[in-house]
């Protein structure tokens, strides 16, 4: 617990500053965090037995995230698309020169009355659209998610906005584990993630209503406080499915923690899980309603 608290309060110091002056620190900030998240990623994929084009899905990952910076010339559509491309052909150049994956897709070395064993390492190695798949998943995911969260800092107001994204983030995390340890009895999906309860869930997203109508109240956001709560709401139960989506990896996996780069606090995709799903909807939200 005491390593927990120290690593957790010497994060904390970068992440404040980062955040209170904006700008090219809230660059540099969200570039460190992308790189280690997609990082990650792609070990985790890795060690699953699969073949990403990792260092090429590292590139776009950043390179998406960049997308977003209003100084960066290209959007995130041409990055995206040619980012597809460009992924396809690595993959598939990489089969060419594998001689193992060209003798198991020889029609004489098929086998019909042989399953496909999905699980063995020796078969996932060489088959290029999954690895192609998985890659464009991984770079999309942490690439999109964390561009959008660089752009809500850099709006109008942008302080306030990430507030209310990062406070209805930390207040439902916590109500939600807090009364899940209090009350929690009924699980919502053991196999992902055995110890979220219903309780805990809805207290989570009481929670998050609350701070999202007192963020609208005493910001200078104009924000009616219905739509601070009902922001706040949606927030909640996007946290939610942000936890549950690295959970679904880690699990399928076999781990549990993404990394081990903050000790007892696990990887930064567990950081970051809940946060790269609320912060492009309050970001999508801001813009909806002219903050750009």
């Amino acid at each position: 617990m005491k390593r927990r608290v120290i690593a957790g309060l010497i994060a904390l110091v970068p992440v404040l500053l980062a955040l209170w002056y904006g700008g090219l620190w809230w660059v540099l900030l969200l570039t460190f965090f992308t790189s280690l998240g997609a990082y990650e990623y792609f070990v985790l994929i890795e060690r699953s037995g699969y073949r990403p084009a990792r260092w090429y899905g590292f590139a776009w990952t950043l390179a998406l995230m960049f997308s977003f910076w209003s100084l960066v010339p290209t959007g995130p559509e041409l990055v995206l698309t040619f980012g597809f491309i460009i992924i396809f052909v690595r993959i598939l150049l990489s089969q060419q020169s594998s001689p193992s994956h060209q003798d198991s897709s020889s029609p004489d070395a098929i086998n019909p009355l042989q399953p496909e064993t999905e699980t063995a390492a020796q078969e996932q190695d060489h088959k290029p659209f999954r690895n192609w798949a998985l890659t464009v998943a991984g770079a999309s995911y942490i690439g999109l998610m964390m561009g959008q969260a660089l752009a809500l800092r850099l709006l109008p107001n942008g302080l306030f906005w990430m507030l209310l994204g990062l406070g209805v983030t930390m207040v439902n995390d916590s109500a939600a584990y807090f009364v899940g340890v209090t009350i929690g009895r009924k699980r919502i999906l053991p196999a992902l993630s055995p110890k979220k309860s219903w309780e805990g869930t809805v207290g989570g997203w009481i929670a998050a209503t609350l701070a999202g109508a007192a963020v609208a109240f005493w910001s200078p956001l104009e924000l009616a406080v219905w739509l601070g709560a009902l922001i706040g709401l949606g927030g909640g139960i996007l946290a939610l499915f942000g936890d549950l989506a690295v959970s679904m990896l880690k699990r399928q996996i076999g781990v549990k923690d993404s990394g081990v780069f903050l000790p007892g606090h696990g990887g930064f995709l567990d950081r970051l899980d809940s946060i790269m799903f609320v912060l492009p909807f309050v970001y999508q939200v801001a813009l909806l309603l002219g903050a750009a």
